[in-house]
């Protein structure tokens, strides 16, 4: 969706906020808890429960349900279309040094974090990618949903929606601080808190200078899609 156009994520500010995006957190929690709820239902009433491999599964697979509450109190309230939550054009080359130049950087970050992660005795990121299945088969179904499903949501709520909305109203720096906050929190191990709220930060940098959520969505599934990757690699050199 390349364009000669220029912008920001705040050229064009969005008509909602936080009252809004209020309403779209506790839905998107509400799903979240309907899920645990109907889980917690089948075990009480004895029926098979999931394996722990189609409880990631639909958890990642579930994550497109985040683009509901954003179209709902977004542009399905105010109008503006896809655009609204930032799906527009933006300047390729830019972008493209833009989104580079943060992965690098994310990457660095990430790095650095490890060994101070280490020492504190947190827990890391699980290894997801066991659950997907084993040898390519599998890496293509954690590419799909975990690099695929789940970014394209995810960037539309945390980025296109909730950062937006926010941005017109705290200004740029709450408007990061608040976001990236609320994207690392349901990721809820420790050790991974500190870097998932940095490149909430960064993702919400890349917004703001592409002024297209497009550029956020390839850097988030890139990044994810580099975890998975390095996993089955792993996997793959330690048989």
């Amino acid at each position: 969706m390349p364009s000669p156009e220029t912008g920001s994520a705040s050229s064009k500010p969005v008509p909602w906020g936080p009252r809004d995006i209020a309403y779209a957190v506790l839905a998107a929690l509400s799903l979240v808890l309907l899920g645990l709820g109907i889980k917690w239902g089948a075990a009480r009433l004895g029926l098979t429960s999931l394996s722990a491999k189609s409880r990631v599964l639909a958890a990642f697979a579930l994550e497109a349900v985040l683009v509901i509450p954003a179209w709902v109190w977004g542009p399905g309230k105010y109008g503006g279309g896809w655009a609204s939550l930032g799906l527009r054009p933006f300047p390729f080359g830019r972008s493209a040094a833009l989104s580079a130049a943060s992965l690098a950087f994310i990457m660095v970050m990430n790095t650095i974090w490890e060994p101070v992660r280490r020492h504190l005795g947190w827990p890391g990121q699980p290894n997801y990618l066991p659950f997907f299945g084993e040898g390519l088969p599998g890496l293509s179904l954690a590419l799909l949903l975990g690099a695929g499903v789940a970014p394209f949501a995810e960037e539309i709520f945390f980025r296109g929606y909730l950062y937006a909305g926010l941005r017109a109203r705290w200004g740029l720096g709450w408007a990061m601080l608040a976001s990236a906050a609320i994207f690392a929190l349901p990721h809820l191990v420790p050790g991974v808190l500190p870097p998932i709220f940095f490149t909430g930060l960064v993702l919400a940098a890349v917004f703001e200078g592409s002024g297209s959520l497009w550029p956020c969505i390839v850097l988030h599934s890139t990044v994810n899609a580099l975890a998975f990757i390095a996993a089955y690699l792993a996997q793959r050199l330690s048989v």
